[in-house]
């Protein structure tokens, strides 16, 4: 018992410590060239595409396919870092810093099991901004199977290359996530 608190508490230790180093305020402008979209279709089914589909079709008008788009831009997170994949990293993130957050946590986060997006569930969600190209959602975020870990943040996503993208993670609803909205993607290193 003593032993799985201690590896909980560790675990929650890297989550918080990788949220601490998620680039707030100036973002990095860092794009990826592959991302993960979530199908128009339905909320519940992701889909990886490059196609370059009006931009319009990509607003986001539900909370049921904002929560999908982050399951699956944080099971792409949990699970690069989980196989030390930097380029599975690249697929979900749009910023220098947080590609090499990621891969600082290489070999450190510590996994109970291996990753699944179905152990990625959200409560009290609410869409603060939606354009086509800049989605901002507050959500409470609850990781289990693979890591236990529960906190509310708000994330901005950018759309680019046909998918979103992380761009930054705020700990306050009211913090000066707006200029991430506005900054300029560049491809990543």
């Amino acid at each position: 018992m003593t032993r799985r608190l201690v590896a909980g508490l560790v675990v929650l230790g890297l989550a918080i410590g990788v949220w601490a180093l998620w680039p707030r305020g100036e973002p990095d402008p860092s794009p990826t060239t592959t991302v993960n979209a979530v199908a128009n279709t339905s909320p519940t089914v992701a889909a990886r595409t490059t196609s370059s589909a009006s931009i319009e079709a990509h607003v986001v008008t539900t909370i049921e396919e904002a929560e999908e788009i982050l399951r699956q831009l944080w099971f792409g997170w949990f699970e690069g870092i989980y196989n030390q994949d930097a380029k599975r990293i690249k697929d979900v993130v749009g910023t220098q810093t947080a590609l090499e957050n990621a891969v600082a946590q290489f070999g450190v986060m510590e996994f109970s099991a291996v990753p699944k997006a179905e152990n990625i569930e959200y409560s009290n969600t609410e869409l603060l901004h939606q354009t086509e190209e800049c989605l901002v959602v507050w959500t409470t975020t609850h990781l289990s199977g693979f890591i236990t870990a529960e906190t509310a943040d708000v994330h901005v996503l950018r759309w680019s290359e046909g998918g979103w993208l992380f761009a930054s993670l705020w700990v306050h609803r009211n913090d000066l996530w707006e200029t991430d909205c506005e900054s300029q993607l560049e491809p990543l290193v």
